[in-house]
């Protein structure tokens, strides 16, 4: 049976869930990461994870300066800037993750079509390459003396 979703789509929802809520990505993610066998896909899964963590943990120190700020601490139009260049970061960096996961081209296919065979050597083992030198070196000087001699 054919697969529904593609595996750049999979990214692409792997990507979304992490943007829209911390507990949507542990459900997508956490199934991508424990049951997926595609390393691709839980190499994605784990980086939005980072990703969704460090968001996660700048919202809860801005929650907690706005905490400050409502004892009255004089620091809530700074705050509200803050939040929305942590909130336009958030809105960049996940969409760059799902614009590429969209446009990604498999690595593992392109690297096997691009990579050369190589050649194959005549010589099987370290033994007969040191013997093949000693050889190579003896017929050299052996050459070199008949060349003097005549």
């Amino acid at each position: 049976m054919k697969e529904i979703w593609s595996r750049n789509w999979k990214k692409v929802l792997i990507w979304l869930c992490g943007y829209v809520h911390l507990i949507a990505f542990v459900i997508a993610g956490g199934y991508a990461i424990v049951k997926s066998n595609d390393k691709e896909l839980q190499k994605t899964a784990k980086t939005v994870l980072v990703i969704t963590l460090i968001f996660t943990a700048i919202e809860a120190l801005i929650s907690i300066l706005n905490g400050i700020s409502s004892l009255g601490a004089n620091m809530g139009r700074a705050l509200n800037w803050i939040s929305f260049f942590v909130i336009l970061a958030k809105i960049g960096v996940f969409a760059a993750g799902i614009i590429m996961s969209l446009f990604d081209v498999s690595v593992t296919s392109s690297k096997t079509e691009k990579r050369a065979e190589p050649l194959k050597s005549e010589k099987t083992s370290v033994g007969q390459d040191a013997a093949s030198e000693q050889s190579s070196e003896q017929s050299a000087d052996t050459a070199d003396t008949d060349a003097k001699a005549e």
